[in-house]
């Protein structure tokens, strides 16, 4: 068995660690090597040097005392990540056994990486301002620059990686964000005749409030999101 693993600071409660993990289908898709999810299958894709390894599994998940596991089977092998809490800190252990097991160092190595970063982001965003969201609408207030990432976060937990996000304030103010695959891909910002694009391409999990800095978001909006 190879196993390789990751640490990240995680200054929030437990709790809210077993509410990202006990829904892997938000979470999932932004893992890294991701292919695709079928009910409870899961593919990954591995690059090895000319060839891509495909890789297909059922998926179980497993929690106990500041400890949850997943544990994907498929033909090729057993993949297990183990996420383990202490001290404010979060441990994100992925080991494999079967298929290409001598050469899987480095893959894994980034698996573990990928995998508790993007946790720890989901984790941040777990206290989103919020006030309601439900179905494709809810309401927020006081969206700034620091708070948009994980506005835009906790909206890729709920829809995905492909969606539209669109707000309106009181006083005319429109704010629109596109995310594709995963990625940031434009900021729209109008305010009276005024109106702001920034184009880019960040990963929704890399996002910062660098993107957000100097737009008029100081307020509070009315928002709808959907999926594209």
């Amino acid at each position: 068995m190879k196993s390789k693993s990751w640490e990240v600071e995680l200054p929030y409660p437990w709790e809210t660690l077993v509410l990202i993990l006990s829904e892997p289908k938000k979470t999932l898709p932004f893992f890294p090597y991701f292919e695709k999810l079928e009910g409870n299958r899961v593919s990954f894709k591995v690059p090895r040097f000319i060839f891509n390894f495909g890789y297909e599994f059922e998926l179980d998940v497993g929690i106990g005392r500041n400890e949850v596991i997943y544990t994907f089977r498929g033909d090729k092998g057993i993949l297990t990540v183990t996420f383990k809490m202490e001290d404010h800190r979060l441990k994100v252990t992925a080991s494999w056994a079967g298929f290409g097991e001598t050469f899987m160092g480095k893959p894994l190595q980034n698996f573990a990486k990928g995998i508790a970063e993007a946790i720890k982001e989901f984790c941040s965003a777990a206290t989103c301002p919020l006030v309601k969201f439900s179905g494709n609408e809810g309401e927020v207030e006081h969206i700034d620059s620091g708070t948009a990432p994980a506005l835009i976060k906790r909206i890729a937990m709920e829809l995905g990686k492909d969606f539209v996000l669109e707000g309106w304030a009181e006083d005319g103010t429109y704010l629109s964000v596109k995310v594709i695959d995963g990625s940031l891909k434009e900021i729209r910002v109008r305010k009276g005749m005024k109106e702001s694009v920034i184009e880019a391409d960040v990963p929704v999990v890399e996002l910062s409030s660098e993107l957000f800095e100097g737009l008029p978001l100081d307020r509070k909006f009315k928002i709808k999101a959907k999926k594209i």
